[in-house]
């Protein structure tokens, strides 16, 4: 089997279109894992398919280019432009929010992405507060 470019093909399909379409392809579980390994993941030895594939899918690729100190200096508006701009995926800000221990609130108060904004915005206007603070 050639190996798969899982840039290009979450670059076409998106992520959820990606995991979708290996889920129907012919590709086998060995094969997946041997994927997964050479990206330098983890890989547990009980996972099912549709789990490889999620890691392997995610995994793969990250539109967040910024550290986590470079996010938590943006303002609301600029998180929100860059989220936008790079067209992060909803598992990924999930991802970046379990990172910085943000719990998301449930459906029905914005979107995640406004969510996201918000919060990181918020914690890094608190860091830099105490910053200031300690140097005082």
């Amino acid at each position: 089997m050639k190996d798969i470019n899982m840039e290009k093909l979450v670059e076409w399909l998106g992520p959820e279109g990606a995991i979708a379409g290996l889920e129907v392809s012919d590709v086998t579980v060995p094969q997946l894992c041997n994927m997964v390994m050479n990206l330098g993941l983890a890989l547990d030895k009980r996972a099912k398919r549709s789990d490889i594939i999620a890691d392997l899918v995610n995994g793969s690729v990250s539109r967040i280019d910024k550290s986590t100190e470079e996010l938590l200096e943006m303002s609301r508006a600029d998180l929100k432009n860059y989220f936008h701009n790079k067209k992060v995926s909803r598992a990924e800000l999930l991802r970046l929010l379990t990172e910085l221990d943000i719990r998301p609130i449930p459906h029905g108060r914005g979107s995640l992405m406004d969510f996201a904004a918000r919060e990181i915005s918020d914690a890094g206007m608190y860091q830099r507060v105490a910053r200031g603070a300690s140097r005082v």
